[in-house]
């Protein structure tokens, strides 16, 4: 994506819709890989999935949409349910009862206090609503091992180039076309840089053995870094575009 408009969840559109188990927990690639195989596209706010060739429409909710109370990790939340059709898709392929939410703009997951303001909220994305990884760090990791691997395992939002490999690391405060960034936390990564996202399956375990030589601290592997606006409540459909210049404070 060369453009990308900005929302106080983050970028707009990003992770505001979950599938969740029939119990109402989000589910995620850790546990269900397959996930990985369905494929999005959004064009003029609206999401369109598509798995082995078969496309189909998201429903775009509205005030009156129906909602349930949904997960992620601690917080709990309500949000609004799509359609049966859209759910029995995504049952079939999944091979589970499961359900697609959307998360409204009235939504309020408050970011973790120990790194936020109150008041400043986060989608259905893991606890922070940028991730930036350098290409750099990209490019210093495929070094290492046997078989390049693609960035989109690692699902950054923003990839920046120009710097040295894991100077990110030691970023505080930032901004892009006047927009203010401060560095929340290095990310924490799990199983997912392993799996495969064309695959939908775990084929790189070699990749987190990697990783857990040269970027272990505090007994967890770090890659990339959790970024939060300075001021969420300033931030109105502004755009970030590729080639734009990263101001370091």
């Amino acid at each position: 994506m060369k453009k990308s408009e900005l929302s106080q969840f983050g970028l707009q559109n990003d992770r505001r819709w979950v599938i969740v188990d029939k119990d109402g927990m989000f589910m995620s690639q850790r546990t269900t890989p397959k996930m990985a195989t369905i494929k999005t596209v959004i064009e003029n706010n609206q999401l369109s999935l598509s798995h082995d060739g078969e496309e189909i429409k998201v429903p775009i909710t509205t005030r009156q949409s129906k909602t349930m109370q949904v997960t992620v990790w601690n917080d709990s939340l309500k949000a609004q349910k799509i359609s049966p059709k859209i759910d029995k898709w995504l049952s079939e392929i999944l091979g589970q009862s499961c359900h697609l939410v959307y998360m409204p703009k009235s939504a309020e997951r408050q970011i973790d206090k120990d790194f936020a303001q109150d008041m400043q909220y986060v989608s259905f994305a893991d606890a922070f609503p940028i991730l930036l990884v350098s290409q750099a760090s990209i490019d210093d990791l495929n070094k290492r091992l046997e078989k390049p691997v693609n960035i989109n395992r690692f699902r950054p939002n923003i990839v920046v180039d120009g710097v040295a490999a894991f100077a990110e690391d030691s970023w505080n405060d930032f901004s892009i076309n006047k927009i203010h960034y401060s560095m929340a936390k290095p990310c924490s990564r799990c199983i997912m840089p392993s799996i495969n996202q064309e695959k939908g399956v775990q084929d790189n375990v070699k990749l987190l053995a990697v990783l857990n030589k040269y970027r272990k601290f505090d007994k967890k592997i770090k890659f990339g870094v959790n970024i939060l606006y300075k001021d969420a409540l300033k931030v109105d459909n502004q755009c970030i575009s590729l080639g734009d210049v990263i101001n370091l404070k």
